[in-house]
C-alpha cells in the first residue's frame, strides 16, 4: 500500500519537467517510441528539430504535436505537462474551473484541455479487456454491475433522468482489485451488453454477476457467466465478498463525481468515466502517470473543438 501510494511530489515534477525544454524532450520520446511517419508519403524516415518534424524523402514539414489530441494547439508544452501532473497525481477528479486556476488560464481554455486529455485517457481505457490470462496461467474473475448515475433533475419516480452504465472489475485471487471498465449504455438491454462484452471483456474470462437479465450474453463467445442473486440485499463489504470489487469501483466513482462537479452532463459522462477508469488502472505505478499519460496522449485521435461543441 505504501509502495502504491508514493506518487511523484510537485518539487519532483518541476525538476522532470519544470522546462519547457525538458516537456519537449519528453514529448519527442513519447512520439517517437510511438511511431512516427510522414503523413503524405508515409516515409518512417523522419528527423525533428524544436517543435518540427521533417521527412527525409519528400521534405514535407509539420507540428510534432500534429495528428494526436495535442494538435494545433498554442499552449506551451510546460502547461500540458503541468494540466497532466494535476489530473493524474489525485484519486479524486479535478474541475477545469480549478484546473484554470492552478494553471493561471482562462475557463475556456482549461475546460478544452481538461476535454482532451479525458478524451485521450477514455480512448486508452477503451481499449483494455478484462479477465485475460496472466503469468502463471492463471486468470482474475470479471464482476460486473449495473449502475445508474445522476438524477439531480429527476423525470418523475425510480430511474428516469439517470444515466445508465455498466461497469466491471477484475478480482485476484489475493482478492485485490485489477483493471476496470465503464461504459455509458442506452439500457441493459442484450445489445448493449453484447457490445460492452466485446469491448472490454476477454474471451475465455469468467464473469460473476448479480442476475441482472441481459448479462447472461457475457457467458457467450468461450467466456462462463455465474449469476449470484443478491435480492437487493446490501453487498458484504469483506474483500473475499461477491461483488466486492466492483462495488468498491462504484463507491470510489461516486466519491469522485460527488466531491468535484456539481452535476455533470451524460453528454459528457463517457469521458468521466474513461478518465477514472484509466486513472484507476495507473494506479500502482503513481510515479509514471506522466510518461503514461504522454503515451496515451501521443496514440489518441485528434480532437477538434468543432466536434467538442457540436
Amino acid at each position: 500500500m505504501r509502495a502504491i501510494m508514493r506518487g511523484l511530489t510537485d518539487a519532483e515534477f518541476e525538476r522532470l519537467y519544470g522546462l519547457e525544454e525538458q516537456c519537449l524532450a519528453a514529448w519527442v520520446k513519447v512520439r517517437q517510441d510511438a511511431g512516427m511517419s510522414c503523413p503524405r508519403c508515409d516515409n518512417p524516415k523522419i528527423y525533428v528539430y524544436d517543435r518540427r518534424v521533417g521527412c527525409t524523402r519528400c521534405d514535407m514539414r509539420w507540428s510534432i504535436t500534429s495528428g494526436t489530441v495535442m494538435a494545433d494547439t498554442k499552449l506551451p508544452l510546460a502547461t500540458w505537462f503541468r494540466a497532466m501532473h494535476l489530473m493524474s497525481s489525485t484519486k479524486q477528479c479535478i474541475s477545469a474551473v480549478e484546473l484554470g486556476r492552478r494553471l493561471g488560464v482562462s475557463y475556456p481554455t482549461a475546460w478544452y484541455l481538461h476535454k482532451r486529455l479525458r478524451h485521450a485517457m477514455t480512448e486508452e481505457s477503451n481499449r483494455c479487456q478484462l479477465g485475460s490470462p496472466a503469468e502463471g496461467g492463471w486468470a482474475p474473475i470479471v464482476e460486473a454491475d449495473d449502475v445508474y448515475l445522476g438524477g439531480e433533475r429527476n423525470e418523475g419516480r425510480g430511474t428516469a433522468g439517470k444515466t445508465r452504465v455498466i461497469a466491471a472489475a477484475e478480482r485476484h485471487p489475493s482478492g485485490r482489485m485489477g483493471a476496470v471498465a465503464m461504459a455509458v449504455v442506452s439500457g441493459f438491454s442484450n445489445e448493449e451488453a453484447t457490445i460492452f462484452r466485446d469491448a472490454h471483456i476477454a474471451p475465455g474470462a469468467l464473469v460473476h454477476t448479480d442476475g441482472t437479465p441481459a448479462f447472461h450474453v457475457f457467458g457467450e463467445g468461450g467466456r462462463t457467466h455465474v449469476t449470484t442473486v443478491t435480492g437487493g440485499k446490501r453487498p458484504q463489504r469483506e474483500r473475499d465478498a461477491p461483488f466486492f470489487n466492483v462495488n468498491t469501483l462504484i463507491s470510489n466513482l461516486s466519491t469522485a463525481l460527488k466531491a468535484t462537479y456539481k452535476l455533470f452532463s451524460p453528454k459528457h459522462l463517457p469521458d468521466y468515466l474513461g478518465a477514472f477508469c484509466w486513472t484507476t488502472n495507473h494506479r500502482r505505478n503513481m510515479p509514471g502517470m506522466i510518461g503514461a499519460l504522454c503515451s496515451a496522449a501521443a496514440s489518441s485521435s485528434r480532437l477538434t473543438r468543432r466536434s467538442v461543441y457540436a
